[in-house]
């Protein structure tokens, strides 16, 4: 769901990007290579998680041109992402990235040059995060993972 209420999907499959209105309209379709997953920043652009190796994270407009990109050829201290999925966007616009194979959480700037891992606490640590729900009301990270015992953590305070 983005502002407006309206249902954001990405359509690995089809190569497509889709938003919907809560009664079933199509708003906009936009065409991507393997989108996983997307979420809708203030300004109105998609962010988007591309299922690529190496791992790259999108920023898309409405009109569908890819604006920037994080992944196949930036390296950072944190290194190259390997199948980004989850995402989450704060009210700042700064966007949390489930980095599955690398099993860490990465937060990045909107504009995809400031890019850290996330240190959260966990036994074991984490284990291939696959989905991410961020609580900001609540102050909370939900992190679901794909891999081993198939958790599903909650983080507190972590914004």
């Amino acid at each position: 769901m983005n502002k407006a209420h309206n249902v954001v999907a990405a359509c690995q499959s089809a190569d497509k990007l889709q938003e919907y209105t809560t009664h079933g309209s199509l708003v906009r379709e936009i065409r991507l290579h393997a989108p996983w997953h997307a979420i809708q920043l203030s300004s109105g652009d998609y962010v988007v998680s591309l299922d690529r190796y190496p791992g790259v994270v999108s920023v898309v407009g409405v009109d569908g041109r890819v604006r920037r990109s994080y992944g196949q050829s930036q390296t950072s201290d944190v290194g190259q992402m390997e199948c980004p999925r989850g995402l989450a966007v704060t009210k700042n616009d700064d966007i949390l990235v489930a980095d599955m194979h690398n099993r860490r959480i990465l937060s990045m700037n909107s504009s995809l040059n400031r890019v850290q891992q996330m240190s959260l606490p966990v036994d074991g640590g984490i284990q291939q995060p696959r989905g991410l729900c961020l609580d900001e009301s609540r102050g909370r990270l939900y992190v679901g993972e794909w891999d081993g015992d198939y958790r599903l953590l909650v983080f507190e305070t972590v914004m």
